[in-house]
């Protein structure tokens, strides 16, 4: 029986199944006991669910492939199958449910902030249609037979177009940003480090969220009494995110040849500028792994800052253009009347 595909499988409230399931762990329900109880609150489709959680443990799978099957994604998959391997996966699906929850958040806000900014420059590119199609025609017959068949100038039509080059402008973004999107995935892991800490302001971004991944399931590896050769050749051997694989293994490659962690980082462009100051800090204590732990946190707490920050600038963005748009429309009418006024 082929394992039914997971993108047609309804799953609802993701953050809040996770949360539940790191509480019903913690309170000592196994992985697939825990599942059988949550799987019938979340999806209409529970028989199937269940089914194809029972052919993947039998099979051998873990449970980052059941949670694949599930539908989520490599920001959840990654952490749940490196907890595999240091014992504590009810800690680690806590932690998962903790920041999809922020997400969740974040994606939400961001959400309401544009909901009403775009809908208002819809309205207003709807508006200005109108105007141009039934207002614009009118008055510039009016100019004319007032000008008495002099030459002057009519509506200047493309101060009405503003709103419809804004709108052809984010469309265009939109769609460069998915095609890049897609050629991406079709890349390699190396070819898509390079490619995006090369953008400007994405790659700085990049470099913290791969920082603070990497720091997080590198020192909890460390923490569980992993040397760093072993942690590492767990990471570059984990297969649900290929980057992390990709910079775990340039890392382990350094380090089997004898150069220390801190000293290995800094000759790679994928890490954060601090990175390695504070594996070197962890390094001269002996607590490395505490150390990267700590340093996954304050990166973590980085990224959200600057996500604020950049949610705040969006919504103003918006009005100001906007309000250009308006002030256009003004000087579209007020413009051929000045004209005509002086023509008289």
């Amino acid at each position: 029986m082929p394992v039914l595909n997971a993108r047609r499988l309804p799953f609802r409230d993701r953050a809040q199944f996770l949360g539940r399931l790191s509480a019903l762990m913690a309170e000592g329900y196994l992985f697939p006991v825990a599942m059988t109880l949550l799987l019938p609150m979340h999806t209409e489709r529970a028989d199937e669910a269940l089914d194809g959680m029972d052919r993947i443990l039998k099979g051998g799978g873990n449970a980052a492939e059941v949670l694949k099957f599930l539908g989520f994604r490599e920001r959840v998959l990654f952490p749940v199958e490196i907890a595999e391997f240091h014992g504590k996966l009810g800690e680690a699906i806590h932690g998962i449910a903790a920041g999809f929850k922020r997400t969740e958040e974040v994606q939400k806000k961001l959400r309401s902030i544009l909901i009403y900014p775009v809908s208002l420059l819809i309205l207003t590119a709807a508006l200005f249609l109108f105007f141009r199609t039934n207002y614009v025609p009118n008055l510039t017959a009016l100019i004319s037979s007032l000008q008495h068949g002099e030459e002057g100038q009519g509506v200047p039509v493309y101060l009405l177009r503003i709103p419809d080059l804004a709108i052809a402008v984010f469309a265009l973004i939109a769609l460069s940003v998915a095609r890049f999107r897609a050629y991406l995935r079709r890349q390699a892991a190396e070819r898509q480090i390079r490619l995006l800490i090369k953008l400007p302001v994405v790659g700085q971004a990049m470099r913290l969220y791969w920082s603070q991944l990497a720091s997080r399931e590198l020192g909890t590896l460390l923490h569980s009494g992993l040397s760093l050769q072993e942690a590492l050749v767990l990471l570059r051997e984990q297969r649900h995110h290929p980057i992390i694989a990709r910079i775990a293994g340039a890392l382990h490659e350094e380090v089997r040849t004898g150069l220390a962690l801190s000293f290995a980082v800094e000759r790679h462009a994928f890490a954060a500028e601090d990175m390695a100051a504070f594996i070197r800090h962890g390094e001269a204590t002996g607590m490395l792994g505490k150390e990267l732990m700590l340093y996954s946190d304050l990166l973590l707490d980085r990224i959200e800052l600057q996500a604020q920050r950049s949610l705040k600038i969006i919504q103003p963005s918006f009005f100001v253009l906007i309000a250009v748009c308006i002030v256009a429309a003004y000087l579209a009418i007020l413009l051929p009347m000045y004209n005509l006024v002086h023509t008289i």
